[in-house]
C-alpha cells in the first residue's frame, strides 16, 4: 500500500511539473520538454520549487549558475547543521526580542494581558496609534494598526486587545521623513539578511520593502521590494511586487522614484547590524527588519527562516552578475571559499 502510494505522488508530481512546463514556456519561449528536464535536473540538485525556479529565471542561467541558486531546502540544510535551537526563542517570540535587543528597539512594548486604559493612551503617543500584533506570527499575518488618539478610539482597541490571545502592544514608530514621502500610510522598512557560521559573520542583500496600499509593510503581502547597495545605501534597482511579478519605477501611490533613493542614517543601519548580529550569533540565517525615525535606524523584529526572493529574482540578477547567494551558505556548512571576483560586492559584508 505504501509503495503504491509513493508511485502515485512520483506520478502526480511528474504531471504537476508537466504541466508547469507547458505554461512557463509559453513565457520563456522554450519547449515544453526542455523546461521539464531543466527542472527535474533542477530539483535533483537542490530541491527547487516551481515557484522559485520560475521567479529567478533558472532556465536562462548558465550550468555554473545554476550551481549557485540557493532555495529554501539548501538552506534548511545550513540552518538545521549551524542553529542553535534552543535560542530560536529570542527571536520567534517578539515579545522576548524586545527584551534582548532593548538598546536597539526604541519603543515601549507590552503584552497585550498586561495593557491597561491609561497604558494605552501613554502608549498612543504622537502618532495617535499602536501596533498590536500576535507575538509569534511571521509573514505580516494578524498584525492591526489600532488608533488610539480619541477616548472612543481608545475604548474600541481595548476591546480587541482584551480578547487578542497572544499578542503584543507596542508604540507606533514614526519614520523619517524621507521614508514617510515614498509611503506615509505604513512604516516602510529594510530587511537585511545574516549568515553566521564558522567562516564568520556576514550581512547581505538588503532590501527597501514598502507597502502599496496597506497599512503594513510585509513582502509576502501588498509590498513593493527593491535591492539597495550595502555600502552606499542607495537603491539600485527598480521595486518589484513578489506577487504579482510586477515592476515600479516609483511608487504607484506617491509617485516616488526607487532607483536612486537614499535610505537615510546608512552607516548607522550598519553599525546596528555589528551591534546586534553578535547577540543571536547561535541562529545561523536570519533576516533582521529595520526602520528609520528622525533620530536613526531601530529594529522591529528578526525572522529565523528568511526568504529571500528579491535577492535572487530574475531581474534583478545583474546585481550579482547572474550569481545566487548558495556559495555564502557553502562556505559556512562545507568550507568551500566564497568566490573574491566582485560578483558579491554590491550585497555582501563581513561583519
Amino acid at each position: 500500500m505504501k509503495e503504491s502510494t509513493g508511485i502515485s505522488r512520483i506520478i502526480s508530481g511528474r504531471r504537476h511539473i508537466r504541466e508547469f512546463a507547458r505554461s512557463y514556456s509559453e513565457k520563456c519561449g522554450k519547449s515544453p520538454r526542455w523546461i521539464e528536464k531543466d527542472i527535474i535536473r533542477a530539483k535533483r540538485l537542490n530541491h527547487i520549487s516551481l515557484g522559485e525556479y520560475e521567479w529567478i529565471g533558472y532556465d536562462g542561467l548558465t550550468e555554473e549558475q545554476k550551481q549557485s541558486v540557493s532555495t529554501l531546502w539548501t538552506r534548511a540544510e545550513f540552518r538545521k547543521n549551524l542553529t542553535d535551537r534552543r535560542y530560536k526563542c529570542i527571536l520567534s517570540n517578539k515579545y522576548i526580542f524586545s527584551k534582548v535587543f532593548s538598546d536597539y528597539y526604541g519603543r515601549r512594548c507590552y503584552l497585550a494581558q498586561d495593557v491597561t486604559e491609561q497604558l494605552l493612551e501613554e502608549l498612543s503617543g504622537r502618532e495617535g496609534r499602536v501596533i498590536a500584533k500576535p507575538n509569534c506570527k511571521g509573514q505580516g499575518k494578524g498584525i492591526k494598526v489600532l488608533p488610539t488618539a480619541t477616548e472612543e478610539e481608545r475604548k474600541d482597541a481595548m476591546e480587541f486587545i482584551s480578547q487578542a490571545e497572544n499578542y503584543i502592544v507596542e508604540e507606533y514608530v514614526t519614520q523619517h521623513e524621507a521614508l514617510a514621502k515614498l509611503n506615509p500610510g505604513a512604516v516602510s522598512i529594510i530587511r537585511f539578511y545574516s549568515v553566521s557560521s564558522p567562516a564568520g559573520n556576514y550581512v547581505f542583500a538588503p532590501v527597501l520593502t514598502t507597502a502599496i496600499t496597506k497599512s503594513v509593510s510585509n513582502g509576502c503581502q501588498d509590498a513593493l521590494t527593491a535591492m539597495i547597495d550595502i555600502r552606499s545605501g542607495e537603491v539600485i534597482t527598480d521595486a518589484v511586487d513578489q506577487n504579482q511579478f510586477v515592476e515600479y519605477a516609483a511608487h504607484p501611490v506617491t509617485g516616488v522614484q526607487f532607483k536612486g533613493f537614499q535610505v537615510p542614517y546608512w552607516q548607522e543601519c550598519l553599525a546596528l547590524m555589528r551591534k546586534a548580529l553578535p547577540l543571536a550569533s547561535k541562529i545561523s540565517n536570519i533576516g533582521w527588519d529595520v526602520a528609520i525615525t528622525p533620530e536613526g535606524p531601530l529594529l522591529i523584529e528578526a525572522n529565523t527562516i528568511p526568504g529571500f526572493n528579491t535577492a535572487q529574482y530574475r531581474g534583478y540578477a545583474w546585481v550579482t552578475e547572474g550569481w545566487g547567494y548558495q556559495p555564502l551558505f557553502d562556505e559556512g556548512l562545507k568550507g568551500t571559499p566564497l568566490p573574491q571576483d566582485g560578483r558579491y560586492d554590491r550585497v555582501l559584508m563581513k561583519v
